[in-house]
């Protein structure tokens, strides 16, 4: 099998969902690297999306289901006097079960932080095969916040950095672990940097530095807030930036309510 069919298995496995988080960031990586690729899978799923919603679903004859009930039926088999007795059947079946259950349990349960940061990067991706990386294009922060305010809970903290040489381009929202997370859009030369703000789950407010799929993050806590930055800058200037957005910020917060 070459790359193509290789490139063309997972094109399909990702339009029929069967792709985990972590294969789906390997494709989303892909895309960005091979734009005809990206293309044809930006293509593929708003055709899937236009016939969705256009052509009607109709169920199977009842012909059909009788066929396939009938293929599916238990087949009698005689009987046996070395027959496995069934309640000794449904005993294994239950301590299989448990075992089963038991094993599931022990599992570590996935750090929040991780799904956060898999999910954003994910959404750092989509945006860039998309070519669309803002809902909201502005680069006037008292445009951009109230439009991410009227579709968020949190208290967006939107800042001018246009003269250190973080211009905003706008935001968009994203969704992360079944919470609505307001996203600031920063540009630096030809690259970006996204700020998604979360909500704060703990006091911890130090800074922390990671990276994921060869891009670059910032995780901090400022005031009542959470914040996760994701760039595929030098981990340098992104320092930079968090550093001039957490000083801009602050200043934000003491600014007197109008």
């Amino acid at each position: 099998m070459n790359a193509a069919d290789d490139k063309s298995l997972m094109l399909q496995a990702a339009l029929d969902g069967e792709l985990d988080a972590r294969a789906m960031l390997d494709f989303e990586r892909a895309c960005a690297e091979n734009p005809e690729l990206g293309a044809e899978y930006v293509r593929l799923t708003d055709l899937d999306a236009l016939l969705r919603r256009h052509v009607a679903i109709e169920p199977a004859s009842k012909a059909l289901r009788d066929r396939i009930d009938a293929l599916t039926a238990p087949v009698q088999q005689p009987k046996s006097r070395f027959a496995p007795s069934y309640r000794a059947l449904a005993a294994s079946l239950a301590v299989f079960c448990l075992a089963g259950l038991g094993a599931l349990t022990l599992q570590p349960r996935p750090n929040p932080s991780d799904i956060q940061a898999e999910a954003l990067v994910s959404a750092f991706i989509r945006a860039q095969i998309a070519g669309q990386p803002v809902d909201v294009a502005s680069s006037d922060r008292h445009t951009v916040k109230p439009w991410l305010a009227g579709r968020a809970p949190l208290a967006v903290s939107a800042v001018d950095l246009a003269a250190s040489g973080f211009p905003l381009a706008g935001g968009r929202v994203e969704v992360v672990d079944r919470h609505v997370a307001p996203t600031l859009v920063y540009k630096r030369r030809e690259h970006r940097i996204d700020v998604s703000e979360l909500p704060l789950t703990g006091a911890d407010a130090t800074l922390r530095f990671s990276s994921l799929e060869g891009y670059h993050l910032a995780r901090w806590s400022d005031a009542d807030r959470s914040y996760l930055a994701v760039t595929d800058l030098p981990q340098s200037e992104l320092a930079d930036f968090v550093a001039l957005f957490r000083a801009a910020g602050a200043v934000e917060r003491e600014e007197p309510k109008k």
